[in-house]
């Protein structure tokens, strides 16, 4: 079964009552582009650039929510993601090297207004909200790249696009086994927080989800 529409899963029932804003993202043009192989080299450069900055960010913002846990499975739980997420940053160098990206640059790169605007949002609900609505915020970044990498793996060619690395591994069987976890975890946070409004979990899904369409459209 693909582990990303499976009905009984929030994750997917989230996406179901947000299905605008999803296929926006998850199909964007930037998206399908790139599968195809006929991205801009500017547009990826760019994107890598970005995406340093949001994923240095991500790492404050996992570790907000390791703080935040009430239990230790939970705390242990953002550590992995941060430990993941170095492993990710290692990547992005490698990427940078192979698309001729300095590390200078990749230092010196200022944030757009665009990826602003995303982690500011995810901060403001890890500080504000509980550890299920800040998950739900940050899954359609670490749950919705397993499912592009998935989607992108079964175009015909995507081996031939000169950004098949990218591609790979977000459709290893290491980053769909991070992204099958996390669907499990929504489920298990959701359960362990009956009293939370499903409304404002759409809410929140679909407000992350707009940012990160808004974050292929910078790059564009």
């Amino acid at each position: 079964m693909n582990i990303y529409n499976n009905k009984k899963t929030l994750f997917f029932k989230l996406k179901r009552n947000s299905l605008k804003e999803w296929q926006q993202y998850t199909r964007h043009k930037f998206v399908i582009s790139l599968g195809e192989g006929t991205l801009q080299l500017s547009c990826f450069k760019d994107y890598l650039l970005q995406d340093y900055i949001f994923l240095q960010k991500f790492i404050k913002i996992l570790s907000l929510s390791a703080y935040q846990a009430k239990t230790l499975e939970d705390r242990n739980r953002s550590v992995d993601f941060i430990i993941g997420i170095k492993h990710e940053l290692s990547l992005h160098a490698s990427y940078c090297k192979k698309f001729n990206i300095p590390k200078s640059k990749l230092l010196k790169t200022k944030e757009k207004k665009q990826n602003k605007s995303y982690t500011d949002y995810v901060l403001s609900v890890g500080v504000k909200k509980s550890n299920l609505e800040l998950f739900v915020a940050l899954s359609p970044c670490i749950i919705g790249y397993g499912e592009i990498g998935h989607n992108l793996s079964k175009l015909k060619n995507w081996k031939k696009s000169k950004y098949a690395s990218w591609i790979k591994m977000y459709s290893s069987k290491e980053y769909q086994k991070i992204a099958n976890e996390n669907i499990k975890y929504l489920d298990k946070l959701f359960t362990k927080n009956k009293k939370s409004s499903y409304k404002s979990l759409v809410k929140i899904f679909k407000k992350a989800s707009k940012l990160e369409a808004n974050f292929w459209e910078m790059c564009i």
